[in-house]
């Protein structure tokens, strides 16, 4: 049974929602609120999947609502309530399900409960291709076992990692990345060939539509396949939303990240973003460490800092905390060998030395 809220300052109108939707016998509404911002704490500790929403109400609207739900979760469905049809428009601008007018009545919630259905019947279904872009370019089929799928051409290769790395984008964008030294006639053609051999090495046949074009652009449908890319940044927007719970899923995003964004690929466009993907997860690593630094779990603390800096041999903060965790462990030795190693990577790459409180940990 779906998860909803009702988010109404009139109080007989939740009252009504609510018996429609209880009646169903498709909808539990956990909760409901006639402050929108008492919601909005409910959501941030309880997951749902659907928001009944008021748009007119006091301190903030339901569509200023709305967009704090889409902020935490993206995946949470929005059904506006309003009394007026003014606001009709602005609700399907912003991607909301559905829109009812007041007073709802059973047979118009009985349209929208039937859009709800079809909207988790098709999220229900597990995409069939699998893409994975840390440490390279991997994509496989998954049917009774995972099938390694082969492009026919770098090219190929390159034009449907640009599209899972963009979701949607333009024509003229792929162009000017992909094809940018070649005359406008042949770039077009040669866009339309390459993803005409790319929809062919994907078999859309087989797996439902997993590209999307238009006249002016190309969508990767991104409920038909399961990417990397895509768990690593919805798991970092949760650690965000809520740090000092994240604990529970940093190992789910060491899992997702197993070397760099297109790892062995010379892609210009992707470099500024394969450096920021690695950014994020060093302060994931570095969240872990300290986490178990403040629950004197030392050892586990000290493998974080350590894969840090395998990451990025530069920060000597890091390299402080490790030298003092081998010498709290007795490891004196190993701490005298990362103090040299910092040493020389200072003196070679910088001309500087490592600074007077990690020598001091040394010295004495």
């Amino acid at each position: 049974m779906l998860r909803a809220i009702i988010v109404d300052d009139e109080e007989l109108s939740v009252k009504r929602l609510k018996r429609i939707l209880s009646e169903s016998g498709e909808i539990d509404v956990c909760r409901t609120f006639l402050n929108p911002m008492d919601a909005f704490e409910f959501v941030k500790m309880n997951p749902i999947d659907i928001a009944f929403l008021d748009i007119s109400m006091p301190g903030i609207s339901g569509i200023g609502l709305s967009n704090h739900l889409s902020e935490h979760d993206d995946r949470i469905d929005v059904v506006f309530v309003s009394g007026y049809e003014d606001y009709a428009i602005q609700a399907f601008e912003i991607s909301a399900l559905d829109y009812l007018l007041k007073p709802v009545t059973t047979e118009r919630v009985s349209i929208t409960l039937d859009k709800i259905r079809r909207r988790h019947r098709k999220a229900s279904v597990q995409p069939t291709l699998e893409v994975q872009l840390f440490d390279g370019l991997k994509i496989y089929r998954r049917s009774q076992k995972k099938e390694l799928l082969k492009m026919r051409s770098p090219k190929t290769e390159e034009l449907f990692a640009f599209l899972i790395y963009k979701g949607t984008v333009s024509r003229e964008e792929i162009i000017d990345t992909l094809w940018k030294d070649l005359e406008p006639e042949k770039a077009w053609k040669n866009l339309n060939s390459t993803l005409y051999y790319v929809r062919k090495a994907i078999s859309e046949s087989d797996i439902g539509n997993v590209i999307l074009t238009g006249k002016n652009e190309i969508q990767i449908v991104e409920t038909s396949i399961s990417c990397d890319l895509y768990q690593f940044e919805q798991l970092m927007k949760q650690i965000r939303r809520s740090p000092e719970r994240s604990i529970d899923i940093i190992e789910q995003v060491e899992a997702l990240y197993t070397g760099p964004l297109l790892k062995g690929k010379a892609y210009e466009w992707i470099s500024e973003k394969a450096l920021r993907l690695e950014q994020n997860y060093i302060e994931i690593l570095e969240l872990a460490a300290r986490f178990h630094l403040k629950h004197n779990q030392v050892h586990q603390s000290l493998t974080y800092f350590e894969e840090i800096l395998k990451l990025d041999a530069f920060r000597e903060d890091i390299t402080h905390e490790v030298i003092r965790l081998y010498i709290e462990l007795g490891r004196t030795n190993e701490a005298l060998r990362q103090f040299r190693m910092l040493e020389e990577l200072l003196r070679e790459e910088l001309g500087t030395k490592p600074d007077s409180l990690t020598e001091a940990l040394i010295k004495n």
